[in-house]
């Protein structure tokens, strides 16, 4: 019978915790927009530990370490296992100003990991490369990702700079 009351009192346990993932990553994007980025970041790592490995607050996650000023490989990796854990046919379509308190937040955001990659060498590079591929698809002008075109020229057959890549629009025809 104490199995039985275990068993019962687990199952239906199970849909709240759901509720809370949600309601973790919720306050974590209402973080994010106000630029509390440390606290965005803990949100979705809470809502991550009661929902794992999903891959859209996991890519969040990333998003707000990588605006806290995390390194870049910590990032970098978490936006790759995002992208990974991501159903087939499916990606992620972020508008990034709009996640950020501004513009200008997402334009600085790019401007220190392009410094990052334009510094370092080797795998640091390549993560911060990595990142701000994600961050140059993800903001609203998605054909000038230079870190992308970079990506894909030194691994052609990076899984993540394809799907990338998948995400980016056609360059316009020139007038004739």
């Amino acid at each position: 019978m104490a199995r039985l009351l275990a068993v019962l009192l687990l199952c239906s346990t199970a849909a709240p915790a759901e509720l809370d993932a949600d309601a973790y990553f919720e306050a974590g994007v209402r973080y994010l927009k106000r630029g509390l980025f440390k606290s965005a970041r803990a949100a979705f790592a809470e809502s991550l530990v009661r929902s794992p490995g999903q891959p859209v607050p996991m890519a969040f996650l990333a998003l707000a370490g990588a605006a806290e000023g995390r390194p870049a490989g910590e990032t970098a990796l978490l936006l790759r296992w995002a992208h990974a854990r991501l159903p087939d046919g499916k990606s992620l379509r972020l508008d990034l100003a709009s996640l950020l308190p501004s513009r200008r937040a997402l334009d600085l955001l790019q401007e220190d990991f392009r410094a990052r990659a334009a510094k370092e060498k080797g795998d640091p590079r390549f993560d911060a490369l990595t990142v701000l591929a994600f961050l140059e698809v993800h903001d609203g002008d998605p054909v000038a990702a230079h870190a992308l075109d970079a990506l894909l020229e030194e691994l052609p057959a990076d899984p993540f700079a394809l799907a990338l890549a998948r995400l980016r629009p056609a360059a316009p025809e020139p007038a004739p």
